[in-house]
């Protein structure tokens, strides 16, 4: 008989005392049998850890509290010390979209499916909005626009996750080029109809026109790094749709 797939699911934080309960909460209560909880915490002074610690003899969960070199260094960290075979990553303050969600996406991590991925539920001013990723909304057509499926609903393999890594000289956009590259190599890339998390994105590292410029250069890079011939066609379009954006951007941030 095939034993089950174990999921890890992995929090990175920092000085989160207003948020890393939620998100504890909403993993602890994840109906999946066969699954590990690690926190990987950023040396918080304030109350994170010691509201961590309320849950250290929950089964499944470790916790590692050190200083580390940002945000995509402790999500390295988390996949070196993972013992599933995939893994998630749910930033503090986000919760899943229901107790049952790696129980309905569990049969689409076979081993098979090197990354696999479902729907977000994103919280911004504007209310509730969901995000689905399948259809027309393909990886590479997500890509090419500068946009990728959120990282909060993707199963990754474990052992393809330590192979590609997070390239930490991405500050900000880590995440894409990790996408960028699994879709350079032609990895397995399966789409799920679930909702797997709700996501606060009302504010955020896109809260700035100088984070948005930043994203857009480490975007470019990658892109031009893994799909040169894209990268050169799209470069004059691009322009000419940022330089609208940004003009818009700047009346809503202001």
């Amino acid at each position: 008989m095939k034993s089950m797939t174990k999921v890890t699911v992995a929090t990175v934080c920092y000085n989160s005392e207003d948020s890393i309960e939620k998100t504890i909460t909403s993993v602890l209560e994840q109906t999946y049998p066969e699954m590990e909880y690690l926190i990987i915490d950023g040396a918080s002074n304030d109350s994170t850890i010691d509201i961590i610690k309320r849950y250290e003899e929950e089964p499944g969960l470790r916790y590692l509290s050190e200083a580390d070199d940002g945000l995509y260094d402790a999500m390295n960290k988390a996949a070196d010390l993972a013992t599933g075979d995939y893994i998630i990553y749910m930033n503090s303050g986000d919760v899943f979209a229901g107790k049952n969600v790696i129980s309905d996406i569990s049969s689409s991590l076979d081993g098979i499916n090197e990354l696999v991925y479902g729907n977000v539920i994103r919280i911004k001013k504007e209310g509730r909005i969901l995000e689905k990723y399948g259809s027309r909304y393909t990886p590479m057509f997500l890509l090419l626009q500068g946009r990728m499926m959120c990282h909060q609903s993707i199963f990754t393999r474990c052992d393809i996750m330590r192979y590609y890594r997070f390239d930490t000289q991405f500050s900000i956009t880590a995440d894409y080029d990790f996408l960028m590259r699994m879709v350079h190599d032609k990895r397995k890339l399966k789409y799920v109809d679930v909702n797997v998390s709700v996501v606060d994105n009302v504010e955020g590292i896109s809260s700035t026109i100088s984070n948005m410029d930043e994203m857009r250069r480490q975007d470019d890079i990658s892109l031009k790094q893994n799909f040169p011939i894209w990268y050169a066609a799209l470069k004059l379009p691009k322009a000419v749709v940022r330089k609208k954006r940004r003009k818009v951007e700047k009346v809503i941030m202001n």
